[in-house]
């Protein structure tokens, strides 16, 4: 696997195919193109045209593997961030997760009964924490967690680290990949992507790069209104009639 943009890992075909896609971009801005016409705001993935989410409804269930994590302390720091995340995006959209606590104990890394396990990985420090996008192959539905996590000289919010990754999973890339980001932020190949809002250097889902930012990753107004347009108000402002 190749770790990309910081937390994207990426097997060798869509290695090939992120290079080809950067080059193409290279090769349009060579050719005069204005980074207006390149980047197709939070940002959203398209596939056939259409923008890629979860189905209405899809309860996104989850365990953190106990035996993947150093000690229990860590452990139950995972748990604690996971849940306080999920919820935080909860707030923010139309979606649900649910901790499926007993399948932590499962000696799997692939365990029946949830969408996505929450993993211990030692990366060597080469990312903090790596997800998925709805798209991805079953088998890539994890959330790695490399022990610089839970270090003491981690200078991100654990929470908003997470926040983060479950933005990853419910399918909006980097926004710091954007033409209004500062030039010196990762940049990534903008195909098949789609603006939601208009650039927010403040969101969820941007680096802290250029002096741009935050080290809390915490949802903004703007992240709600583009989560919003993908996934529908949050449950809990909705009136279910049965």
């Amino acid at each position: 696997m190749h770790v990309v943009e910081g937390d994207m890992l990426l097997d060798d075909d869509q290695l090939a195919l992120y290079s080809l896609q950067k080059d193409a971009i290279a090769n349009m801005q060579l050719a005069g193109l204005s980074d207006a016409f390149l980047t197709p705001k939070l940002v959203g993935l398209l596939q056939g045209g259409k923008v890629v989410k979860w189905e209405p409804g899809k309860v996104l269930t989850y365990c953190v593997l106990r035996n993947t994590f150093l000690s229990n302390e860590d452990y139950k720091l995972m748990v604690e961030s996971a849940q306080k995340a999920a919820a935080d995006w909860e707030g923010a959209c139309g979606v649900k997760f649910e901790y499926v606590k007993d399948k932590d104990s499962s000696s799997s890394t692939r365990p029946d009964g949830v969408v996505f396990p929450f993993r211990g990985i030692d990366a060597g420090g080469a990312f903090i924490a790596s997800a998925f996008f709805p798209n991805d192959p079953v088998n890539r539905r994890r959330v790695l967690i490399d022990p610089s996590f839970f270090s003491t000289s981690l200078r991100f919010d654990r929470v908003g680290v997470i926040r983060h990754e479950l933005g990853h999973v419910l399918g909006f890339p980097h926004e710091h990949i954007r033409s209004g980001a500062p030039a010196v932020c990762p940049d990534e190949p903008l195909g098949g992507t789609i603006e939601l809002t208009d650039y927010d250097p403040a969101s969820v889902m941007h680096y802290f790069c250029g002096g741009v930012g935050t080290s809390e990753l915490g949802i903004t107004e703007i992240d709600r209104e583009g989560a919003q347009r993908v996934y529908g108000a949050p449950y809990s402002r909705s009136i279910f009639i049965q």
